[in-house]
């Protein structure tokens, strides 16, 4: 098929592209002019279409003689609620829409677990749970997805929503590793674990090269039916990842402290209003407090498994294990 892949500059973009290029898929990538394509350069093969999804004229010469559509793209920390919308729910709309004008037969679409709020009841999600979003950046997408899901009869709809993404390159999980690195982190909450999955980079980009092939459609505007939850498997205490981190760096072990929720909300309104401030968007804010609350962030890969025949790579030890060797030999951990 001949792909436009959003997204292709981020982190799970490059990776994503070589998935689809594995299988044989050609692939035109939708980037700023002023992007860096230096890791879509090493894959080879790949044409670019100038323009970005909140660009409505841009989109049409970039879906002419398309198949389908993979998109990644998407803001995940942002100064204001209108910067997370801007790009999740009304660039998501222009995209799906132009894609429909064009004739495209495909579109997968790469959510999140966070449309689906914390874990329900204390146990790990589902894709029929009632989505419940309790951050601006899993509301956003929420409404990204609605927006595609309205075209569901017009075009072949999937949609996969990772959780915690990790591997090497990434600036979110980094700061496990930095904690790790230090031999102390911190948890949230005095006396409970909360709990969550992860997928590596890798076996994401995987599992969205199958559901673009053998995903089912969705259907209307609710339900899950054509919907998959991916992680590696395995649900994992917040601590017990710092943990690992450390044995992957070398270390025996981390001191993992824990931390009242209650303190927490100063410590994401300072880094919010700092955010405001700078100019810069912060990876500890009040959005990422709201999504701490709760028992955690888990879900149930029983679908995924049985409709994609699909199965993770990656387990969470050797992934940290090659993410922490990457830090190092490019000097973000010495």
């Amino acid at each position: 098929m001949k792909i436009l892949l959003t997204g292709g500059t981020g982190f799970v973009g490059p990776a994503v592209a070589r998935a689809l290029a594995a299988r044989g898929h050609r692939i035109r990538a939708l980037v700023r002019r002023t992007s860096d394509r230096s890791r879509l350069d090493e894959i080879g093969g790949v044409e670019y279409a100038f323009g970005d999804v909140c660009t409505p004229d841009s989109l049409p010469e970039a879906l002419d003689g398309v198949d389908a559509v993979v998109h990644v793209a998407a803001v995940t920390k942002g100064l204001t609620r209108d910067d997370y919308f801007r790009v999740n729910h009304f660039g998501t709309r222009q995209l799906a829409e132009a894609a429909v004008a064009a004739g495209v037969e495909r579109f997968l679409h790469c959510s999140t677990l966070a449309v689906v709020g914390p874990m329900p009841h204390g146990r790990p999600s589902i894709e029929d749970d009632e989505p419940r979003p309790v951050s601006n950046y899993g509301i956003s997408k929420l409404a990204g997805e609605e927006a595609v899901r309205r075209h569901a009869e017009k075009m072949h709809l999937t949609i996969v929503r990772p959780p915690i993404v990790y591997g090497p390159r990434d600036r979110d999980f980094f700061e496990i590793f930095k904690m790790a690195a230090m031999g102390v982190g911190m948890k949230i909450g005095l006396f409970e674990s909360k709990r969550y999955s992860v997928i590596h980079v890798d076996d994401l980009a995987e599992v969205l090269a199958v559901a673009l092939e053998k995903g089912r459609p969705v259907q209307g505007l609710r339900g899950g039916d054509g919907v998959y939850h991916v992680s590696d498997g395995g649900i994992y205490a917040w601590e017990e990842m710092i943990q690992r981190a450390a044995r992957a760096l070398g270390r025996t072990n981390a001191v993992v402290l824990p931390v009242p929720e209650s303190l927490t909300w100063p410590v994401g309104l300072w880094g919010t209003l700092t955010a405001r401030l700078t100019g810069k968007p912060q990876i500890v804010n009040l959005d990422k407090v709201r999504e701490s609350t709760g028992p955690g962030w888990a879900c149930a890969i029983d679908r995924a498994r049985r409709e994609l025949e699909w199965e993770p790579k990656i387990p969470l030890d050797e992934g940290l294990a090659q993410t922490a060797a990457w830090y190092r030999e490019n000097q973000w951990l010495r």
